[in-house]
């Protein structure tokens, strides 16, 4: 995985906006990389999410709801993941496949929650919006 792609996405992100250098380090050092093939599963609707959410370093990806209708389109930059984690189920609530390759950077909600409240808010504020989103 290319660090410096994955840096570029980290900088990029509104999540970890205000994170000096020294932050994002300690963020790319904690993640685990992932990588997938065009057409491969990342998260699937109802399975537990394991605490986990994640930054798309490269490709993109398909947010899809139960029915199998395409919520969103997601790229390099944007947050996946995010509503498992902070909800009190603990699981899916989409279907997350890739369109293309796709790089990813996960992190237990654990680590951000001891390391770096303020981005775990950012996490709760941007799953609840894409709750209310994906309501409507």
């Amino acid at each position: 995985m290319d660090s410096d792609v994955m840096r570029t996405a980290l900088k990029g992100c509104e999540l970890f906006k205000g994170l000096d250098q020294d932050q994002m380090d300690l963020l790319m050092m904690s993640a685990n990389s992932r990588e997938f093939s065009a057409g491969e599963t990342v998260y699937e609707r109802g399975e537990e999410s394991g605490g986990t959410f994640a930054l798309i370093g490269s490709g993109r990806i398909n947010v899809v709801a139960k029915d199998g209708f395409v919520l969103n389109e997601l790229g390099a930059g944007e947050i996946i993941g995010e509503v498992g984690v902070i909800s009190q189920h603990d699981k899916r609530t989409v279907t997350i496949t890739t369109i293309e390759p796709t790089e990813i950077l996960e992190w237990h909600i654990q680590d951000i929650e001891e390391k770096f409240p303020e981005v775990l808010q950012r996490l709760k504020d941007l799953g609840w919006k894409r709750i209310k989103y994906w309501n409507e």
